[in-house]
C-alpha cells in the first residue's frame, strides 16, 4: 500500500533532482521606529514569513523544527587610552598609544523556535513573531550583526537528519512612508554681532537624495558680512564594548562627505529665509569613497549622522563659524510588505479625534525629566573681539521615532549585561 498517492510530484521531484525539502523565507523583515517601548509601533510584531516545501512526498518526517539565530560580533584594535583601568596590561601601554589591543567578542542576540507538524501536506506556510527590539542588520569592517533560519528534520530512525540553513535580513527603518509629516529642530544662537537659527529636519530619507535646512541671519554690516556657506554631512561610527565595569566606546570614526557651497545675494534681510542644501551620496565617485549608509543602533556598534555647517565671512581676519546639528539617514520599507498593513490599521486605530494630512499616530506626551522643546540654545558669552569656535549638538542614540523623535535615549537590554572580552 502506497503511503501517498502522489506519484506526479514524485516523479517531478526526481526529474528536477530536487532536495527532499527545502524551505523559502521572505525576506527582508523591517521594523517601523526605534527599539523602545515608548515607540508606538513596537507593539506590532512583524514576522518572519516562509514556506517549507516537501518534495519527497514518501517520506514521513516526524519532526520539523525551525529556529531564527541571531548573533553579534566586534573585532577591532583599541588604543590603551580608550580601555578601562582593568584591562590596562601595564602603564607602559597606557602612555604607548601605538600599542593596541585587539577586542573580539561574539554575542547572541536571539533564539527563536518554532515546530511544524507535518501530515502529508506538500508545504506547510509558516510565520515566526519576533521581539520588538532586534536590532538590525549589519556588517562594517569591526562588527556585524546578522541573522539565520536553521531548519532541522528528521524522519524516523534509519533516516538521517537533514538541515538547512537561510540567511535572514532585518532592516529597521525611522520613517514608514514618503507621505509622513517630519518635524524639525530650530537651532539658534548668538556670536557678538553675528545672531543666526536653523531649521533642521530630524530625519531626511535618502530617496529624497537631498538634505535642505533652512537658515537665518542677522549681522552688522558696518563690520562684516557673510560671505558663503558650506553644508556637507558627516557619517560617525562609534564602537562599544561591554566588561564588568560597564559599556565603554571607542573613538569614534567620522567619515565626511564633499559639501555644497551657498553664496547669498548681496542684498540679505534678517527675515529672508535661505535654503541650503547637500545631496546625499549614494554611490561611488572620485569625491565620494563610499555612499552613506543608514541610522543604525545594534549591541557594538552605532552609526549616526550629522549635518555641518560652515559659515564663511568677509573679512580674512574672522575664522568661518562651524555648526553641527543631529540628523537621522534612513530610508523607506518596501511598499509590498503585510507588515505595511497592520502599520496602516493601528495608526488610524490610535486616535479617532486626531486630524491630519499624514497617516501617523498622534504624537507622544512629554516624558518627566525629558528635554523635548523645540529650540535650542547655542549662545556663548562676550568677549573682547569675535571669537568663533565650533558648536556641537549632541548625536547619537536611538532615539529617533516617525512620531515624536523626542523619545528619551535608548539603553537596550543587551547593555545591561557584561559580556566576554577577549584581548591578546
Amino acid at each position: 500500500m502506497k503511503r501517498f498517492t502522489t506519484s506526479s510530484s514524485d516523479s517531478l521531484y526526481k526529474s528536477k533532482n530536487l532536495p527532499p525539502v527545502d524551505v523559502t523565507v521572505e525576506s527582508p523583515v523591517f521594523y517601523i521606529g526605534p527599539a523602545t517601548t515608548e515607540n508606538p509601533m513596537s507593539h506590532v510584531r512583524p514576522k518572519l514569513m516562509g514556506t517549507v516545501h516537501f518534495n519527497d512526498r514518501k517520506i514521513k518526517w516526524n519532526r520539523v523544527t525551525l529556529t531564527l539565530v541571531g548573533k553579534a560580533g566586534l573585532s577591532i584594535d583599541a588604543p590603551p587610552s580608550a580601555l578601562p583601568r582593568d584591562h590596562a596590561f601595564n602603564s607602559h601601554d597606557l602612555q604607548d598609544e601605538s600599542v593596541l589591543t585587539h577586542l573580539q567578542t561574539t554575542v547572541p542576540v536571539c533564539e527563536i523556535e518554532k515546530e511544524l507538524i507535518f501530515s502529508g501536506e506538500a508545504k506547510i506556510d509558516f510565520g515566526l513573531h519576533l521581539p520588538a527590539n532586534l536590532p538590525p542588520t549589519v556588517k562594517t569592517d569591526h562588527a556585524f550583526v546578522d541573522y539565520m533560519l536553521v531548519a532541522n528534520f528528521s524522519a524516523g530512525t534509519f533516516f538521517k537528519k537533514y538541515r538547512i540553513q537561510r540567511p535572514v535580513l532585518i532592516c529597521r527603518h525611522y520613517l514608514p512612508s514618503s507621505s509622513a509629516m517630519i518635524p524639525s529642530v530650530e537651532y539658534h544662537g548668538v556670536r557678538e554681532w553675528f545672531e543666526w537659527s536653523a531649521d533642521v529636519p530630524k530625519a531626511v530619507a535618502i530617496e529624497s537624495g537631498e538634505i535642505v535646512i533652512a537658515l537665518r541671519w542677522s549681522v552688522e554690516k558696518e563690520l562684516v558680512e557673510l560671505g558663503r556657506a558650506e553644508l556637507s554631512l558627516e557619517e560617525v561610527e562609534t564602537y562599544r564594548f561591554c566588561t564588568k565595569m560597564g559599556v565603554h566606546s571607542l573613538p569614534p570614526i567620522v567619515t565626511s562627505f564633499p559639501s555644497a557651497p551657498y553664496h547669498p545675494s548681496g542684498v540679505t534681510t534678517s527675515s529672508e529665509t535661505h535654503f541650503i542644501r547637500t545631496p546625499i551620496p549614494l554611490q561611488k565617485s572620485s569625491t565620494v569613497k563610499r555612499p552613506v549608509r543608514t541610522h543604525h543602533f545594534s549591541p557594538f556598534i552605532e552609526i549616526a549622522h550629522r549635518c555641518k555647517l560652515t559659515l564663511h565671512f568677509d573679512s580674512p581676519a574672522i575664522e568661518p563659524l562651524v555648526l553641527r546639528f543631529p540628523i537621522i539617514i534612513t530610508d523607506y520599507p518596501a511598499s509590498n510588505n503585510n507588515y505595511n498593513e497592520d502599520f496602516t490599521s493601528t495608526s488610524s486605530s490610535s486616535n479617532n479625534n486626531y486630524t491630519n494630512s499624514s497617516s501617523l499616530p498622534p504624537p507622544l506626551m512629554s516624558y518627566s525629566g525629558i528635554n523635548t522643546a523645540s529650540s535650542a540654545s547655542l549662545s556663548n558669552s562676550s568677549s573682547a573681539r569675535p571669537q568663533f569656535n565650533t558648536v556641537m549638538t549632541n548625536v547619537g542614540g536611538d532615539d529617533a521615532a516617525y512620531v515624536d523623535f523626542d523619545l528619551p535615549e535608548y539603553t537596550p537590554r543587551y547593555e545591561q549585561r557584561p559580556d566576554t572580552l577577549l584581548t591578546h
